[in-house]
């Protein structure tokens, strides 16, 4: 006999199934239920994009045929990332799929990111995370957070920003600072707080990549690029240091308040939490066995990323290293680490998404988008500060095309820094401004960079509301940088 039940979540089906062995035993098979993860409507619209733009426009003369192939897959994977039709990874690989199918790009190409050392990074830290949990650590710093700044989650995401802004220096990779201390704290805390505390920490390490150059490893690419153009920095962290420090700082003290009063958390009002947590951190006593040896393990990777440079030993490896010492002790097992499904999802969709956005530098579509709206612009006849609006603000949204901060500033800064330069903006503040710039769009999307695909990827946000405070937040802070920022270099000397 055979039962059909179609209820919205998939067909469920049972069999049953009569064996005539000795003693004409009868055996049922079990329910099996197929899967429903697929919003036709949605994948329609998606595909849809992709398609009016590689047959309904066509490929323009200065781009070959492949590298119009691969903008359309492109478009319609992000489309399809916004609109969610499947789970994100199943989206990404479906992409990537279509890439090697109609050999857009050859196997090689295609999986040039996986071994993208930021990718990597995302994946061994994510570790990280469940470290915390399972040890009882996380617990243990969310606690000591919110004894300290957690009479109302606004007051713990103003905390939580101070604190980035001091690990910055120490730890240099973003990515590091969300996977390594902020998402395993923020998943520590009650449910009804995390999607905001994680929303805010994605747009706040704008600000806090931004205060210092040792921040992030953009800002010493940028640098390095101004520098190679003849920009004079004689002291480049102080100038940097200067310019930055005014309006990153209005951008940090404003980020959790604007997103606080669009996106509120479901729970605000905590005034007996700082007492009830320094109370139960009392009772929780002295460090465990096991949390000692995490503790141990993740001051060693926290040691090298920190003298990395000295030590010739990058974020990566060092994290990899800490990783490996968890293991040895005991702290994770090697089935818990396989288990983390959203690290290795995370690896498939950022990875394919860092070697889309590669490719399409490489095949020379980057520079072509980049070389039409110089055109375009230069038409328009903007005068200085015109110009240096239109630059900024086309440079920025730009960054919907890639998947790496790093990459931006190798692919896009040089030649936005020639156009400002030539448009006769003041070489400090063109340097300075684009590279700040560069720091702000790292919460644009959920791939716009290693932090926030950390963010996402630990499942307490979806992704429509990230894009919304992306894009509004992108708008504040143009504001913030547009108009204090401005002043302050006029203070400064910048220009």
């Amino acid at each position: 006999m055979r039962s059909s039940n179609g209820d919205g979540d998939g067909e469920k089906e049972t069999v049953d199934v009569t064996v005539s062995a000795a003693g004409g035993a009868s055996t049922t098979r079990a329910v099996v239920e197929e899967a429903d993860e697929l919003n036709v409507t949605n994948a329609l619209v998606a595909v849809g994009v992709g398609a009016f733009l590689r047959f309904g426009i066509g490929c323009p003369a200065a781009l070959d045929p492949p590298a119009w192939d691969l903008l359309s897959i492109f478009v319609s994977t992000v489309t399809g990332l916004v609109l969610k039709p499947m789970p994100i990874g199943a989206w990404a690989f479906g992409a990537l799929t279509v890439a090697l199918a109609t050999k857009t790009l050859t196997f090689t190409q295609g999986m040039s990111a996986i071994t993208n050392e930021v990718v990597w990074l995302i994946v061994v830290t994510g570790f990280f995370a469940r470290a915390f949990i399972k040890t009882g650590f996380g617990d243990r710093l969310a606690l000591l957070f919110v004894s300290i700044a957690g009479g109302t989650t606004l007051s713990l995401a103003y905390g939580f920003q101070i604190a980035e802004a001091l690990l910055s220096p120490a730890m240099p990779s973003t990515t590091a600072r969300a996977a390594g201390v902020f998402v395993p704290v923020i998943k520590s805390l009650d449910k009804r707080t995390r999607e905001y505390l994680i929303g805010q920490q994605i747009q706040g390490t704008s600000a806090t990549s931004t205060f210092l150059l040792s921040g992030a490893a953009q800002n010493f690419l940028a640098m390095q690029i101004a520098l190679q153009s003849g920009i004079p920095f004689s002291n480049p962290f102080n100038t940097w240091f200067v310019a930055a420090s005014v309006p990153a700082l209005v951008s940090l003290l404003a980020t959790p308040f604007v997103v606080f009063m669009l996106d509120p958390p479901e729970l605000n009002e905590t005034p007996e939490a700082p007492m009830a947590a320094a109370e139960r951190l009392k009772q929780l006593g002295p460090l465990s066995s096991i949390e000692k040896k995490m503790v141990g393990s993740l001051s060693l990777t926290v040691f090298l990323w920190v003298f990395g440079v000295q030590l010739g030993i990058s974020a990566v490896v060092a994290a990899m290293i800490g990783m490996c010492f968890m293991l040895m002790f005991g702290v994770l097992s090697w089935d818990e680490a396989l288990g983390q499904k959203g690290s290795w999802d995370t690896l498939i969709w950022f990875a394919v998404l860092v070697g889309f956005s590669g490719q399409l530098n490489a095949m020379g579509v980057v520079s072509w988008l980049s070389g039409f709206v110089s055109t375009y612009l230069l038409s328009l006849n903007l005068g200085v500060w015109g110009m240096f609006t239109a630059l900024h603000v086309f440079y920025f949204f730009l960054h919907y095309f890639f998947a790496s901060q790093s990459a931006h500033v190798g692919a896009l800064y040089p030649a936005f820094l020639t156009l400002l330069l030539a448009a006769g903006v003041p070489p400090p503040l063109a340097a300075l401004s684009l590279a700040f710039n560069t720091n702000n769009m790292g919460g644009l999307t959920h791939y716009a960079s290693g932090q926030a695909a950390v963010y996402f990827g630990a499942g307490e946000i979806s992704l429509n509301k990230l894009w919304k405070q992306g894009l509004y937040m992108s708008v504040v802070n143009f504001f913030i940088y547009g108009t204090v920022g401005m002043s302050w270099w006029k203070f400064i000397g910048l220009y």
